[in-house]
């Protein structure tokens, strides 16, 4: 699932995140397309909004290799 997929199913809408992360509309899309640029500051308000964990924020949406060992 991606990071765009979880936000559909919480309901959280780009401008309503844009608007939480005090990012512009159009920066939250570029980071939506590539989500290891994100800042950790806003990994963390993200997480809190899509009812997850940190750290299941971290593995399953903002790290492009998953090859957890």
């Amino acid at each position: 699932m991606k990071l765009k997929d979880k936000m559909a199913e919480e309901r959280v809408s780009v401008n309503w995140l844009s608007e939480r992360l005090g990012l512009s509309r159009s920066t939250l899309i570029k980071y939506l397309n590539c989500p290891d640029e994100f800042r950790v500051k806003h990994v963390k308000i993200i997480a809190k909004y899509l009812h997850i964990t940190q750290r299941d924020a971290i593995v399953n949406y903002f790290i492009k290799n998953q090859n957890h060992e």
